[in-house]
């Protein structure tokens, strides 16, 4: 990208913010922010929020490194945990909370976002498959875990233009210059 993507800005407000306030205002209790490249460039857009930073210095090994350090900052008395990633900024609270409240809901250990047929994030954890994340290597996302426990995942249909996310700069000026 050539630039930190997650201070690419939409609407003013820098990605990685924009995912911390969907995380907060969807129903999270506690967010946990974890960055590793470009660490001391995005801790000031964290300043004045209640997110909590905690740093990846594996972050180069690969996804499964952020998920894993991200769970084991999780506070103990918490019974799942939202996994997003902040290059979806249309991604807002009412997916979060649409969520959470299917988690609460449905009685499954997994509750996916689905677009356009295809699992993925953001996606809730219980509490009981913190191991399976614990133990993800190389630059794999939870999709295994997702698939070793079908009969435990149920889904939220996201809108496709919700799920887009910002992975190149033609992304960037694209979706971005959208509004």
């Amino acid at each position: 990208m050539g630039t930190p993507k997650l201070l690419l800005t939409h609407r003013g407000v820098p990605l990685l913010r924009l995912a911390v306030d969907a995380a907060i205002r969807g129903g999270c209790d506690d967010v946990v922010v974890v960055l590793g490249a470009d660490r001391e460039r995005y801790l000031p857009v964290l300043k004045g929020t209640p997110a909590r930073p905690v740093h990846n210095p594996d972050f180069a090994q690969g996804m499964s490194t952020s998920i894993r350090t991200g769970i084991e900052a999780v506070p103990e008395d918490a019974g799942a945990a939202v996994i997003m990633l902040a290059d979806q900024p249309f991604v807002d609270e009412a997916v979060i909370r649409r969520l959470i409240e299917t988690y609460r809901t449905s009685g499954r250990k997994i509750v996916a976002s689905t677009y356009e047929g295809v699992r993925g994030v953001p996606v809730v954890f219980d509490r009981a498959l913190f191991l399976e994340l614990l133990v993800l290597e190389g630059d794999q996302g939870a999709r295994q875990i997702m698939a070793t426990y079908p009969t435990h995942v149920a889904t939220v249909e996201v809108p496709p233009d919700r799920a887009r996310d910002i992975d190149t700069p033609e992304d960037a000026r694209r979706f971005l210059a959208e509004g």
